[in-house]
């Protein structure tokens, strides 16, 4: 017995489960708080070469490439429309470009190893990202 339906719904079964999900890892902490990242956006979105990582708490750090090489940290508290820059070089921060593309934005992965403080925000660890698009 032939089922053409068959096709489609192991293409979509098997490649639906495939879809790309942000993968994120790490520890990083805001004055002493854990922060748990439940989702990512390429910082493209929001102007900059970088990722965008929101906690579960609302908070959302920016993290972008500085000319240096080094990390430059906004800190945007829940409910925040503006952020604080922090001013200074945050540590270390490596990102590229993956071959999957989203709604016209292209997923992007790396890494940031994170050490600084300023605007009344002390910010420490590290954290991987993948699939942020």
């Amino acid at each position: 017995m032939r089922r053409p339906w068959l096709i489609p719904v192991v293409f979509a079964a098997f490649f639906g489960s495939c879809v790309c999900s942000a993968k994120l890892g790490g520890s990083v902490e805001v004055n002493g708080e854990k922060l748990e990242f439940s989702s990512c956006r390429n910082g493209v979105v929001h102007g900059f070469r970088g990722v965008e990582l929101t906690a579960k708490n609302g908070m959302r750090l920016r993290i972008g490439a500085l000319p240096t090489g080094a990390a430059g940290v906004i800190v945007m508290p829940k409910g925040e429309t503006v952020g604080k820059e922090l001013g200074v070089a945050c540590g270390t921060f490596s990102i590229s470009d993956q071959n999957s593309t989203i709604n016209d934005v292209k997923n992007v992965q790396g890494k940031a190893s994170l050490d600084c403080e300023g605007e009344g925000f002390k910010v420490k660890g590290d954290v991987s990202f993948e699939n942020c698009h």
